[in-house]
This record gives C-alpha cells, structure tokens and sequence, in this order.
C-alpha cells in the first residue's frame, strides 16, 4: 500500500510550472556558450537571437553570473555505488559544497531502493557537508524518482536552480516512466546536470533529459574524477547567460519551441528547447 501511495503521488505531482511572474509575461532561458569547452564571456543582448515557435524576439536584459545557485545535489547511493566509488562520490560532493558562494544554496537528495530528501535547501553548507560524509551505499536504483523529485524542489525565488545528478544510470526501482519523467524535466524551467560514471550501457535517457533542460552530461573516465567533474559542472553553470525576453507575436497555451543562436559572436550555445506556457486564468 505505501508504494502504491509513493507512486500515485510521484504521478499526480507531474504539473507544468509557470514561467511568468505576477502576471508579467517574461520567459527566462539559461544559455551556455563555450567556445574549446571553455565558456565565452562578455556576450549582450545584442549578440543573442531568440526565436520563439520560429518567430524572432527581442532579448531584454543578459545576466552572467549575478544571481545566487540553488544547487539540488541528487546522489546515487545504490549497491552498485560501492566502495572506493562512493569513496570518491564523498569527496566530490563535499568538494562541491565548498566551492559554494555565501548566497549560494544547496540541498542533498538520496537515492537507491528509495527517494530521500536528506537536507532541504539551505545556506547551512555545513548541514550538507556532514550528511554527505556519512552516505553508505545499498539496494536498489530509483533514478528518475530521484530526478523527478528534485525538480519540485526548485524553489520559488530569483536564485538560478541547478539539479546536479550522479549516477551509474542503470534504474531498477522508478516508479515513474522515461517519458513522465523527461516531461517533467520539460515543464520545469530547471537545468539538470549529469555526472555519469563512465561505464552506463546506455545513455540514451541522460542524454534526453539534459537536452530538455538545457543541461549536459559529464563522463568520468574514473571515479577518481568526480570532483573535478562537480566542480566544472558548477563553474559551466556560473558562466551561463540568463537571457530574459517578453514574447512578441506569439500566442497560445502550451508548448513553445526556442532556438538561441549568436550574432557577431562565435561560441557552441546550449539551452533548454523550450517552455510551457500556462492556460489563461
């Protein structure tokens, strides 16, 4: 009966979330632009085009790196994630935790048979580094339970939200589909990383997930790479644009496609492939 509740409300809780703010029609998009894995500053709003379902707009205002990270850290802690790899997940994590800024944010998740919320979001980066260090692997993997529960942790203020998710990617426990959760990932405005061991047998769904978030996966090549691979994770997320523009000459409820390419500037750009706009009230 319990897992039956669990996976009525993980279902149930699959709702579309509002891009526009107080009645002010404002869609904002988080963009990367690198250039030799290298992240290209000093870019206006000049130098972005955005189409809205194919139709130009007018960016409004660029931002880099201005606003604080609410990081969602979403850790495998399966039986598959054992020994000198959780080892390493360890540090990684904890390394993370440490690179925050003072307004930063950052909340722990757990997975394996279940779902938990270890630490909610919080500046107590120390509450975060203490659960870290006593995480101990076994059971099962829950992953798109996992991911799709942080995603309605995103929390309800003007901090940049970032799921950073690692994992083996072999899911033996999720209640919830790859497609519930990729259209999950779709309606929720939030940029979702993934640090992958290295050796998943197939990427298929990470690759999905990223791409609808405007996100990316990271592959070690070791377990040894962990922290350095949560740390450029968190740095490729600080040198992204926040591009903001108020849509023009397009309408309709639903799904609205977005392409954002450079003008006058050269660099590889990735973002999220769309929004989801609200029914009228």
């Amino acid at each position: 009966m319990t897992a039956l509740l669990l996976g009525a409300l993980l279902l149930g809780a699959i709702q579309p979330q509002p891009i526009f703010r107080a009645g002010v029609e404002l869609v904002e998009v988080d963009a990367s632009v690198t250039r030799g894995n290298k992240p290209v500053r000093g870019l206006t709003a000049a130098n972005f085009v955005v189409a809205d379902n194919g139709v130009p707009q007018q960016v409004t205002s660029v931002a880099l790196d201005q606003l604080p990270l609410s990081v969602i850290m979403v850790l495998d802690t399966s039986a598959s994630v054992s020994g000198e790899r959780l080892d390493h997940l360890i540090e990684a994590g904890e390394g993370l935790v440490s690179a925050l800024k003072p307004r930063d944010r950052v909340a722990l998740v757990t997975f394996s048979q279940t779902v938990t919320v270890r630490v909610p979001l919080t500046a107590d980066v120390k509450r975060v580094a203490d659960a870290v260090s006593v995480l101990q692997g076994a059971n099962a993997t829950s992953l798109r339970d996992a991911v799709h529960l942080a995603l309605q942790l995103r929390p309800d203020d003007h901090s940049r939200p970032v799921v950073l998710v690692f994992t083996d990617g072999r899911d033996t426990a999720s209640w919830l589909s790859e497609e519930e959760t990729i259209e999950s990932a779709r309606r929720s405005g939030v940029v979702l990383e993934v640090v992958e061991t290295g050796d998943v047998p197939d990427r298929r769904f990470l690759d999905r997930i990223t791409e609808a978030t405007g996100g990316r996966v990271w592959s070690a090549t070791s377990s040894g790479d962990l922290r350095a691979l949560f740390t450029r994770a968190l740095d490729e997320m600080r040198g992204r644009y926040l591009l903001t523009f108020s849509p023009q000459r397009v309408s309709g409820e639903g799904w609205h496609a977005l392409t954002v390419t450079l003008k006058d500037a050269r660099g590889d750009v990735v973002a999220r492939p769309g929004y989801f706009r609200p029914a009228a009230r």
